[in-house]
């Protein structure tokens, strides 16, 4: 998903996007008890695009630490 007011998430620490997410949610959930859906659209954007690259980011860790144990696995012998 893309939204052109939002920066490179890549610069942001784990934390700082967790941080994030948290806080849309809050605003997500008082929007809708606002009953303002046009706002609820869009902060349910931006939850998907924190929640995306968190979820990047979670993979490229698994992956790098799945490739280290891959070379103890294969016994070429």
């Amino acid at each position: 998903m893309f939204n052109p007011l939002i920066d490179d998430l890549s610069h942001l620490k784990d934390n700082e996007v967790e941080e994030k997410i948290l806080d849309l949610s809050k605003k997500y959930f008082t929007a809708q008890r606002l009953g303002k859906p046009e706002l609820l659209t869009q902060i349910s954007n931006l939850v998907t695009i924190y929640k995306q690259e968190m979820s990047k980011r979670n993979s490229n860790k698994l992956k790098t630490q799945l490739d280290g144990d891959l070379d103890q696995l294969i016994n070429v012998d």
